[in-house]
């Protein structure tokens, strides 16, 4: 089984654009599993897509030791893959350190 990491913390028309790639992924390895990280803004939309398994909420303000939770909690799963798609500092920190 694969695990994928998206980080999509920006605005939802930019989440939408990726779709298609999380739909590839998923029809070339249908027992994947595909994290999203979110922003508060697109999170309700994203976990009612079927093709996303988990998705993390994060917002840019929240505080240090929140943001550092929330690493802890992406850096628990073994991901084979992670994608900083929004160029955001926590998401390219995040996919450093995972990859």
């Amino acid at each position: 089984m694969k695990n994928f990491i998206f980080f999509r913390t920006d605005r939802l028309g930019d989440f939408i654009i990726i779709t298609n790639i999380l739909k590839a992924l998923k029809d070339k390895y249908p027992k994947s599993n595909i994290t999203v990280v979110a922003s508060q803004f697109n999170y309700h939309f994203i976990k009612k897509f079927k093709i996303v398994d988990r998705v993390i909420m994060f917002n840019k303000n929240y505080n240090f030791q929140k943001k550092i939770n929330i690493f802890k909690k992406i850096k628990e799963r073994n991901y084979d893959a992670s994608f900083s798609i929004d160029g955001k500092s926590f998401s390219n920190f995040c996919t450093f350190f995972l990859n």
